[in-house]
C-alpha cells in the first residue's frame, strides 16, 4: 500500500515538475513574442511621424503655391471668360456620337459651344450672375 502510494506522489511530483517547466518555457516565449510587437509598434508609430511631417510639408500652400506659379503658367480669369448657367447646353445636345464602319457608336465628344469671349464685352457683363451686394450699397462695410 504504501508502495503504492510512493510511486502514484512520484509520478504526480514528475507531472507538476514537467507541467511547471513547460509553462514557464511558454511565458518565456510569449513574453519575447509581446517584446517583437511592441517594438513593431514603435517602429509604426515613428514611420507615421514621419509620413506626417513629410504630408504637412507636402500640403504647404507656399509651397505648393511655388509649384502651380513653376510648372502650371496659370493666368488671372478674365471677365470675358466667365458665362451664365445659360450658356450650359442641355442634356439633348451635350453629346455627338461617333459612328464607326460597322454602324456602332463608338465614342462621343462634347458638342463645341459658343466661347464667352466671342460675344461683344457689354453682352458677357450683362449674362454674368452677381448676387452679392456692391460695395457703394453697404457704404464700404461688409
Amino acid at each position: 500500500m504504501t508502495r503504492a502510494v510512493t510511486i502514484i506522489g512520484l509520478l504526480m511530483t514528475i507531472l507538476i515538475g514537467a507541467g511547471t517547466y513547460w509553462v514557464s518555457h511558454e511565458v518565456e516565449r510569449l513574453e519575447k513574442r509581446y517584446g517583437e510587437i511592441q517594438s513593431d509598434i514603435l517602429a509604426e508609430q515613428e514611420s507615421i511621424h514621419v509620413l506626417e511631417a513629410e504630408w504637412s510639408y507636402l500640403n504647404n500652400p507656399e509651397r505648393i503655391e511655388r509649384l502651380s506659379k513653376e510648372y502650371l503658367s496659370l493666368a488671372q480669369i478674365e471677365v470675358l471668360q466667365m458665362a451664365s448657367i445659360d450658356d450650359l447646353p442641355s442634356d439633348s445636345d451635350m453629346h455627338q456620337y461617333r459612328i464607326n464602319k460597322f454602324g456602332e457608336a463608338v465614342a462621343f465628344m462634347p458638342t463645341p459651344r459658343a466661347r464667352p469671349g466671342e460675344r461683344a464685352y457689354a453682352e458677357a457683363a450683362e449674362s454674368m450672375i452677381i448676387d452679392a451686394p456692391s460695395v457703394a450699397e453697404t457704404g464700404g462695410v461688409q
